[in-house]
């Protein structure tokens, strides 16, 4: 099985067309060289079958020899002059294979006409033998299977059928030799060709492994050029040191160290590396990351050969990690411009921060490409926080913004980064560490642009204005508290001089007629007249007395006095009171479910939350109809109630009920100075109680006061 395939592959190899223009080119050298040594070889035969051979057939031997040698040498001249391209190849050996049948059928075809008796057939069969050999036809023919066939066959065909013609035993028997030596011959032939072969792949792989290794060796030529040209015109220094020692440097590492090339040449790197086991030695860091076959980076200040000091970057490697010592390559940049550069920028800029946090000023910048705003440490001194340097993405900023002031930040933003705004300013409040809020003013505007337009950083500065908004506060207060007390005043003037009026209008009236009508006038008339002027005075004194303890309580003056008070005798005797005077046409209902004795209360102010509540009750209510007064425990305080069924009050007006001189709208013509309520609130709020109020338009009111029952003085 083995031998088939091999047999197959030579075969297939035979009838290949690899390396076709090769093996063409060799048949036509070979065919021209030969000659001399096919025609020596040919006398020498010629001379030793003489006296065996007839005459005629080494005649005709040697005519064919002639021809057939100067077609071959014809043809080999031709070829060397047409120099044919590779792609002719296969042409080419189709006329040398052409040539070949003539050649091969003229020799065969004379042969027949020699040997036309069976007697000559020995001398046939020996002269087609040594014709065979003679012409060399394994070494000429074996680069071309065609042209081998093409010579054979039209030699062998004819006397092999010739012999076959004639029969009997020997001139069978010479057929078969015949065969036998044509398919010796196949076989020298394979192997010759198979060998051929082989030498032209040896050789063409010879020759391409050499073009490569030409190849090869210009690219490493070339590249040893280019290394040792970027090597002697790097624009960093470059140096080969191995034990400590430099070894090799280019020109730009000699000048940056202050040397000539050959001056640093040799020299230990302790002449510029201080200190020297920091960098090279065992144990340094350089060495550990050297051994880990890692580079090693860092910036050092060297010493020049002039002593000056200098600032360098290197960047360095050990050729083997296994035995650094043996050989580092770094590499050096002089960055003295760059680290002057940075000092005096460090300089500049812990001044801009003193100057900064003194004046309560903070630096901040956003960046479209990274997406962060850059905090610097002043801000976050600002509030509150310890001083760092931040980047916060947008999501992360958001928190740090009042929840009301988020939409306003964001449009100031965008409006000023899509050009709309040519500056972002806006105020709004920050979150402190504490929880608290700090206000600022942010200023900012856009830097840098892309090449669409579009805003790609924007820088500004925000500013402490927390004591500049508690002012407009406290301004915006005081002015609102002297809105409020003009109003008040236009008020206070408006019902005083109504409620002033009327009484000195009664006083004056009562006064004329006691002067020119007292005799006239009975003594009940008289009588009448005093208590009207005594009525009079009483209520303009009530009205002055409101209005000094609403100032008092404006002035913080109202005092909160407390002592032991029976608060339901207090009750009753209020209650009693009113019953003998404004309550005369009302019934008054007290209801005291209330168990409490003495009470540390302020019994002046309870007397006003009483009488005003009672009176107001009474004043607004139907001549006739019933108020009510509860006094109870409830929840740990002494509640007072007191409900009525009047007029109501209309729900615009509730809101208001406590504002100083402010009245209901549906009062009509009843007196009063709108103070009433005031003075019970401010009253019950010295107690550390509460008041509520329910009312309905024509269906009453109901004010429930609410006070603790173990008091503490508070101020007014």
């Amino acid at each position: 099985m083995i031998l088939l395939e091999r047999l197959r592959s030579r075969l297939a190899s035979m009838s290949s067309v690899e390396y076709l223009p090769e093996r063409v080119s060799m048949l036509y050298r070979l065919s021209g060289s030969d000659v001399p040594i096919i025609l020596v070889a040919a006398s020498i035969t010629a001379f030793s079958m003489w006296g065996y051979i007839g005459i005629n057939l080494i005649a005709m031997w040697f005519i064919w020899l002639g021809v057939a040698s100067i077609v071959r040498y014809a043809m080999a001249r031709l070829y060397r002059r047409r120099q044919p391209a590779a792609e002719d190849a296969a042409q080419w050996e189709n006329y040398f294979c052409l040539a070949s049948a003539l050649v091969g059928a003229g020799w065969g075809l004379a042969l027949m006409l020699i040997g036309h008796t069976p007697t000559s057939l020995q001398e046939l069969t020996i002269t087609f033998l040594i014709s065979s050999v003679a012409m060399g036809l394994p070494p000429s023919l074996a680069p071309s299977p065609k042209a081998f066939t093409s010579f054979i066959l039209p030699i062998l065909a004819p006397m092999v059928a010739m012999l076959l013609t004639f029969g009997g035993g020997l001139n069978t028997s010479t057929a078969l030799l015949m065969l036998v030596f044509a398919t010796v011959l196949l076989g020298l032939y394979m192997s010759n060709h198979y060998a051929l072969i082989e030498t032209l792949a040896y050789g063409h792989e010879n020759t391409l492994l050499l073009q490569k290794l030409r190849i090869a060796e210009k690219s490493l030529t070339a590249a040893l050029t280019e290394q040792k040209l970027i090597f002697d015109t790097a624009a960093v220094g470059i140096a080969f040191v191995s034990q400590g020692s430099v070894v090799r440097c280019n020109r730009r590492f000699a000048e940056i160290l202050g040397y000539t090339v050959d001056e640093i040449a040799g020299q230990t790197t302790g002449v510029w590396l201080q200190p020297e086991a920091d960098f090279m030695q065992p144990g340094g860091r350089a060495h550990e990351q050297f051994v880990r076959g890692e580079n090693y980076s860092s910036e050092l200040e060297l010493r020049k050969k002039d002593g000056a000091p200098i600032w360098v970057s290197t960047d360095s490697r050990a050729i083997d990690a296994a035995k650094p010592q043996d050989g580092i390559i770094i590499g050096i940049g002089d960055i003295t411009e760059r680290k002057a550069a940075e000092a005096a920028l460090k300089q500049t800029k812990e001044r801009l921060d003193l100057a900064m946090q003194s004046s309560a000023i903070s630096i901040w910048e956003w960046d479209a490409r990274r997406g962060t705003i850059y905090l610097d440490a002043a801000l976050a001194q600002m509030t509150g926080d310890e001083p760092r340097e931040r980047y916060l993405t947008l999501e992360e900023m958001v928190p740090l913004v009042h929840p009301d002031d988020v939409e306003a930040v964001r449009q100031a933003q965008i409006d000023c980064i899509k050009g709309v705004r040519p500056l972002y300013r806006i105020e709004h409040r920050l979150k402190m560490a504490s929880g608290d809020w700090v206000w600022v003013l942010s200023r900012g505007r856009v830097v840098e642009h892309a090449a669409d337009g579009s805003a790609l950083r924007m820088t500004g500065t925000n500013v402490d204005i927390t004591q500049r908004k508690r002012a407009e506060v406290e301004l915006l207060s005081a002015l609102q508290r002297e809105k409020e007390l003009s109003e008040m005043k236009s008020k206070f003037v408006s019902i005083a001089s109504h409620e002033l009026r009327t009484p000195l209008a009664t006083i004056l009236s009562s006064a004329e007629l006691l002067e020119h009508y007292s005799e006239s006038l009975s003594a009940e008339d008289r009588l009448k007249m005093l208590h009207g002027i005594q009525g009079a005075v009483k209520r303009m004194n009530a009205m002055i007395e409101d209005v000094l303890i609403i100032g008092k309580a404006e002035a913080g003056a109202l005092q909160f006095e407390p002592k032991p008070v029976d608060l339901r005798d207090l009750c009753h005797k209020v209650v009693e009171e009113l019953r003998g005077g404004v309550a005369k046409q009302h019934v008054i209902q007290f209801d005291h479910p209330f168990e409490r004795d003495n009470l540390n209360l302020d019994e002046k102010l309870l007397r006003h939350i009483l009488t005003n509540l009672l009176s107001n009750a009474v004043k607004y209510s139907p001549v006739g109809s019933t108020v009510s007064l509860l006094l109870t425990e409830r929840d740990g305080q002494a509640l007072i109630e007191v409900a009525d069924q009047g007029i109501g009050i209309p729900p615009e007006d509730q809101a208001r009920l406590f504002e100083s001189f402010h009245r209901a709208s549906n009062v009509g013509n009843r007196q009063g100075t709108g103070l009433g309520l005031v003075i019970v609130k401010k009253a019950v709020e010295l107690h550390g109680g509460t008041i509520s109020i329910e009312s309905k338009v024509d269906a009453g009111t109901r004010i429930s006061v609410r006070l603790p029952l173990t008091q503490s003085a508070r101020a007014a």
